[in-house]
């Protein structure tokens, strides 16, 4: 219900902003890479600066970061009832510019509150809470265009771990896993009206996010779903697929250019690299190599210089491009997550210790760190403007890299 109110070259799709935002998941080109340079070198023994902290509610939420807004999700009270609301904060001191109620606050017992990240796309914020309601909200005063509820209007159930999937906005689409039946796992919708243009799969929702990439003047998707790695064209045709372990697939597939994709999850599914290609019409993909380890969990790697670096479960590691052989790990970190930007890897621990690590294929080099927050952090930080945004279930704090 619609409530009104060649070789495969990897290059993403982003959403309409300026260079230095964090419009999305794992930033603009949803990589976990921010193009920012001129960061500051080192910390010293008090850390970077702080700008400012707020306290928040509960939620797993990343913040998406455009111009002098911040917005992202927690759980607040309102009327004596717990509301999932999607807010905007101004970067310059937290203070709110608006809020939006969606859902009724969801918990299990793995965490409470909304997961997926807001997607900023010109004047819209796009929301999905994680119970399954999904909005178009207007960016300036959070006004409500249209919503869709994958419940009532599907007839499904709120997944174990809670709607997770942080939207992909390309050209005049919106493309989320709505987990309906009868060919409705996946959608298409206009951006504009919340109307259906395409859908296609089975199943329940799962945890992963799309991926968006590009060849020549033709677009892609590539995700996870169930026991599947699938290509979809932009009306949901199946380019390729490959089988994929069934299990816990949280992180998001990356783009390695020219030609090859990197895929990890969790417990017994471990890392593969594959090549994938398309010539007149027909994509192909080829298993590269597979490894045991580096399972990512919550946390999505990042690339640089033909290594990949994320948390194997609770270790930080460093493996291969090429090989997929293990250049170096550290323990001590717990399920944290990590972005890059400007030669170093910004570090999260789960338990709010951040660092700053020189990327380094020969082995760990720490050049400054600070407690940043205390209690549970599974949310990968931001960067935008020189300022890195982390948050957990209480609080937000905002750091001063340069």
């Amino acid at each position: 219900m619609i409530v009104a109110g060649a070789v495969f070259v990897l290059l993403l799709s982003t959403p309409l902003t300026v260079a230095a935002d964090w419009p999305q998941f794992r930033g603009v080109k949803r990589d976990g890479v921010s193009p920012e340079t001129g960061l500051a070198e080192e910390w010293g023994e008090n850390g970077p600066k702080e700008v400012w902290r707020k306290s928040i509610g509960p939620g797993y939420s990343a913040l998406s970061v455009v111009g002098d807004r911040l917005y992202t999700m927690y759980v607040i009270e309102i009327d004596g009832t717990d509301k999932e609301v999607a807010v905007a904060l101004s970067t310059e001191d937290g203070s709110e510019v608006w809020r939006t109620p969606l859902g009724d606050r969801y918990d299990n017992e793995f965490g409470d509150g909304p997961r997926a990240t807001p997607t900023v796309n010109g004047d819209r914020v796009y929301v999905l809470d994680s119970t399954g309601t999904l909005a178009a909200l207007k960016a300036a005063d959070g006004a409500v265009v249209w919503s869709m509820d994958f419940r009532e209007t599907f007839g499904v159930e709120t997944p174990r771990f809670g709607y997770s999937t942080s939207v992909v906005v390309d050209g005049d689409q919106v493309i989320v896993q709505a987990g309906g039946p009868d060919g409705k796992n996946y959608l298409g919708l206009d951006k504009d009206t919340g109307e259906i243009l395409w859908s296609r799969g089975d199943g329940p929702a799962g945890y992963n996010s799309a991926l968006p990439v590009q060849i020549g003047e033709t677009k892609r998707f590539v995700y996870v779903a169930g026991n599947q790695l699938v290509c979809v064209d932009e009306e949901g045709g199946e380019v390729w697929a490959h089988e994929w372990p069934q299990g816990e697939t949280h992180a998001m597939p990356i783009r390695i250019p020219p030609d090859k994709l990197y895929v990890s999850g969790a417990e017994g599914i471990g890392a593969r690299l594959f090549r994938v290609s398309e010539a007149d019409g027909k994509g192909e993909i080829e298993l590269i190599w597979e490894q045991p380890f580096m399972r990512n969990h919550f946390s999505s790697s990042v690339v640089h210089d033909g290594i990949i670096y994320g948390f194997d479960n609770a270790t930080l590691k460093a493996i291969s491009v090429e090989d997929g052989k293990m250049a170096w790990g550290k323990r001590g970190l717990g399920k944290g997550s990590l972005i890059f930007a400007d030669g170093h890897l910004f570090v999260l621990s789960d338990r709010g210790k951040l660092l700053m690590l020189e990327v380094n294929a020969e082995g760990y080099e720490e050049k400054g760190s600070v407690q940043a927050l205390e209690g549970l952090c599974w949310t990968a930080p931001s960067l935008a403007d020189g300022r890195l945004y982390l948050r957990n279930h209480d609080e937000i704090v905002v750091y001063d890299l340069r």
